[in-house]
């Protein structure tokens, strides 16, 4: 009777451990291609501002930001197509609630984001001082300022909603199976259940990382750097402490990517994360926020002292290498650089303002640092 008992149970168990196995491996890999999603479509928003920004830049007269804002304009309708209609690689379908805000309503996401990217083509095509410029520029910052960024905020926020549920879920399976097992085998679970409970913590630790860490290079991603950063700052504004932020940008990358393929771009991205780290206080928080643009919070640290570890961090970009596939690949970084003194900023306001530093600085001829005024 003991025997049967033990085989029943021992069966039990391998059913438990390959149900849970099964089901792990299943939301790891949705969770993984939410992960991808988030960050495509925060990467969105920030498209849709820079390619306003280099078009109010053009309208000025400055012909030189026309190549850069038709890259702009080609990576926003490229992210919009892979975001709707999936990659056929790592982005899922759509679900009901985001498709809902893509194509239904009166004013769909989709057609806006349609809308946004013709008319602003039309506007690279066009000379600076050209009447129709005029007309089309000022509906061009109405729709990226409010209506087209919310809606792409709205999206994001609603991704992240979805992997916080599968994340919920795992948790959920996580427990009922650990109460299963717990049940059935008292003695048995403890030379049994052991490796199975490791590697579901280990599962769990995984899916917190996926969470919270930038799954390229290791960075804190957008949402963490954000939730840390308002802490930080909340922290500083409390015992008027001055704070700063450097919004880091590697210059044309594009080009690097169309040289040696997204492999070799990918490979960039990691090696100038492995650089830059080190560079940094551990207090310092340093993350990727989409693409190739990375920020960096540095709390107690003055415009100064943001302006020369800036400095600093160019400089060994300039000087470091990437080696892939047995060819060298150098490239140079853009830094814009903001502070706010005694904490009277938020953090979304420093960063905007380092923002714009950062697009001087490229305006300015790339590989420099220039500070917010």
């Amino acid at each position: 009777m003991l025997t049967l008992s033990y085989v029943i149970a021992l069966t039990l168990i391998a059913s438990l451990s390959v149900a849970s196995n099964l089901t792990f491996g299943r939301v790891l890999k949705q969770h993984q291609g939410s992960a991808a999603v988030i960050n495509i479509s925060g990467r969105q928003g920030m498209l849709s501002q820079r390619i306003a920004s280099l078009a109010s830049q053009l309208a000025l007269g400055d012909t030189a930001v026309r190549s850069d804002l038709t890259s702009s304009i080609d990576q926003l309708e490229s992210t919009a197509h892979d975001l709707v209609y999936g990659d056929g690689k790592n982005l899922p379908a759509l679900s009901a609630n985001v498709k809902s805000i893509y194509f239904g309503g009166s004013h769909p996401l989709y057609d806006q984001l349609t809308d946004y990217i013709a008319r602003a083509r039309r506007i690279a095509a066009l000379s600076p001082g050209d009447p129709a410029l005029a007309r089309e520029l000022p509906q061009l910052l109405e729709a990226a300022r409010k209506p087209l960024f919310t809606g792409l905020d709205v999206v994001v926020g609603l991704r992240e909603l979805e992997s916080e549920d599968r994340l919920s879920y795992l948790q959920w399976i996580e427990a009922a199976t650990l109460a299963a097992t717990l049940a059935t085998l008292a003695v048995e679970a403890l030379l049994i259940f052991r490796p199975m409970i490791r590697r579901i913590s280990r599962y769990a630790y995984e899916l917190w990382l996926m969470a919270t860490t930038d799954v390229l290079t290791g960075l804190l991603n957008r949402r963490s750097f954000v939730s840390r950063g308002n802490s930080e700052v909340a922290r500083s504004r409390r015992y008027g402490n001055v704070y700063s932020a450097l919004m880091i940008d590697v210059d044309h990358f594009k080009k690097v990517n169309d040289t040696y393929g997204h492999a070799g771009g990918d490979a960039v991205l990691k090696a100038l994360a492995a650089k830059l780290k080190p560079q940094l206080r551990d207090s310092d928080l340093f993350g990727r926020l989409g693409g190739e643009e990375f920020a960096v919070f540095t709390p107690g640290i003055s415009i100064e002292g943001a302006t020369e570890l800036a400095e600093r961090l160019r400089r060994e970009v300039a000087a470091m290498e990437v080696v892939f596939e047995k060819l060298a690949i150098q490239f140079t970084i853009s830094v814009g650089v903001a502070t706010a003194e005694r904490g009277n900023a938020t953090l979304e306001t420093v960063l905007r303002r380092a923002d714009r530093a950062l697009y001087q600085a490229k305006a300015s001829g790339r590989n420099r640092v220039m500070i917010a005024q």
